[in-house]
């Protein structure tokens, strides 16, 4: 199966895997893959176990140099969680973490925490939320695909979300008449300020209940109340009485704004900049819809009754569109308006020689994500002291989000770190020989593998076996996805630990073990 995966490998990166030089790579691949995660078939009994002596030694037992091989690399950092934003250090097995999948908002769950230190960081700016910092290599998603935070420039667009759009009731709109109805007001005689407060103030009572009505039906469960309020008019130079709709809701105003296309900062003309939703006309009933909603609002009844309306407007864009779709002249009515007719018989197909109702488009849920634009990346001065960063696997989506914007684990590349081991224990009544050991990192190493995961399962591993007084283990390794991609520098090296009972509790005893493993070496820690 391996060697026909591979042949199908070398077919999709263009290759003739029948030519000559390369008939017996699959074979060779194959064979080389089974050899380095043979750490698979192992397991620690037949390492450990038949390898323990009884022996009343109690100084520290330390195994050097021990080279090791593994394959693949690991990722870090930030999230948005279900509950609210929460550091990385918080993050544990099980949280809900919220993610962009297709622009929709999705939970997913945290399956793997590691982490590891780093004093490589960048700093990315952004319109949504301001800046956030992620190790170089930590992939963001853009208009074009998965990028490197290192690699994004100014201009560049990044998948994002309002970090406060994450705790809204999400009400999903019902296509048809009311949903139509709906937009329609809004675009005749609505506001929407910040993309989450919607109001409708009218001087027609009925046409605020009608309005109320159709938006509890087109969003079920959102409520709204008629408000009576008074409104200064500037031409009459007193108060006009006026009912008022309002409801707050980013869930909603944010699918206004898509469909009418506007901007979801700051307050909406309502004259002035939305277009044609060409989402409307995904039926003929929501077409009506919006017709009715908006001649309610901003239309009048002409000729013979019954016999249509006219919509006069200043936003000649909306017009023009609408009236192309109705084939109907736009006519000039002053120097910044013009009006459109709107016929009762608008949907009818031949009526003088008109298409009537015809569909432009398919209903249509607008995402929840959108984009920001990078307004800068800088790469911060090398830290004296170490990061500590994160790496956070989820399921089913592997994707989580950053101060709002979609980001990804690095992925396992499949590709080598190699380096040294340092092995040291504090016998308790118990010891293994010292072949043992090296035989350990093999076993764990030669697995699908992340330097940091390596280092803590040998530690792990030789603590509950021996159940010593101490373990440490120091692992130095030379990453090729480092040297071959991403960073590309060529003398990293990435150096982790960890430290169990006496060399975590007590300084002297760490720092005896340290200054131990670089005699003789030159080991830069």
């Amino acid at each position: 199966m391996i060697e026909r995966l591979i042949e199908q490998l070398l077919k999709e990166l263009g290759e003739d895997a029948r030519r000559e030089g390369l008939e017996k790579t699959p074979e060779r691949v194959a064979k080389a893959l089974t050899y380095l995660t043979s750490g698979y078939a192992k397991n620690v009994k037949e390492i450990l176990n038949d390898a323990m002596f009884v022996e009343n030694y109690d100084e520290m037992v330390i195994v050097k140099d021990i080279d090791f091989f593994s394959l693949c690399v690991p990722s870090k950092q930030v999230v948005n969680a279900v509950r609210g934003a929460k550091p990385a250090r918080l993050v544990k097995i099980g949280d809900r973490l919220w993610t962009l999948e297709r622009g929709y908002l999705k939970e997913t769950v945290v399956t793997q925490v590691t982490s590891h230190k780093t004093r490589e960081i960048v700093e990315v700016t952004t319109t949504g939320s301001g800046g956030f910092k992620v190790t170089p290599d930590h992939p963001m998603m853009t208009e074009s695909g998965w990028v490197e935070a290192q690699h994004l420039e100014p201009g560049m667009k990044v998948e994002w979300i309002n970090s406060k759009s994450l705790c809204r009731k999400p009400y999903q709109p019902q296509p048809g008449y009311a949903l139509g109805y709906v937009v329609g007001a809004v675009a005749a005689d609505g506001s929407i300020q910040e993309g989450r407060r919607i109001a409708l103030v009218v001087r027609d009572r009925s046409f605020a209940e009608k309005y109320r009505a159709m938006l509890t039906e087109a969003f079920p469960g959102c409520a709204s109340e008629i408000e009576a309020v008074s409104v200064p008019s500037g031409f009459l130079r007193r108060e006009i009485p006026m009912f008022r709709v309002r409801t707050v809701s980013r869930a909603i105003g944010e699918k206004l704004c898509r469909w009418l296309g506007v901007s979801e900062n700051g307050s909406r003309s309502k004259t002035a900049s939305f277009q044609f939703p060409r989402v409307v006309t995904s039926s003929r009933d929501m077409m009506q819809g919006f017709l009715d909603g908006y001649c309610d609002g901003d239309g009048y009844v002409t000729y013979k009754a019954g016999a249509g309306r006219a919509i006069i407007s200043s936003n000649r864009k909306f017009l023009s569109a609408l009236a192309e779709y109705l084939q109907t002249p736009l006519a000039k009515t002053g120097t910044d308006c013009a009006r459109v007719y709107v016929s009762s018989r608008w949907d009818q197909p031949g009526w003088f020689g008109k298409h009537g109702f015809r569909q432009q488009s398919e209903f249509y849920v607008p995402v929840d994500g959108a984009y920001a634009t990078v307004t800068n990346v800088r790469r911060l001065p090398k830290a004296f002291k170490p990061h500590t960063v994160y790496s956070i696997k989820c399921e089913p989506y592997p994707s989580f989000l950053i101060a709002g914007h979609l980001a990804h684990n690095c992925e396992h590349h499949l590709i080598p770190f190699f380096g040294k081991a340092h092995v040291a224990y504090m016998p308790h009544q118990r010891i293994v020989g010292l072949s043992k050991i090296p035989r350990l990192v093999e076993m764990f190493s030669r697995r699908l593998q992340v330097q940091e995961r390596l280092t803590t399962q040998i530690a792990n591993t030789l603590n509950e076996v021996l159940q010593p007084r101490g373990v440490a283990v120091v692992m130095e390794a030379i990453h090729l996805c480092m040297l071959m991609r991403g960073v590309e520098k060529q003398n990293s090296k990435a150096v982790t630990s960890a430290m169990l009972g006496a060399f975590r509790d007590r300084p002297e005893t760490r720092a005896e073990f340290m200054e131990l493993i670089k005699s003789g070496r030159g080991l830069q820690l």
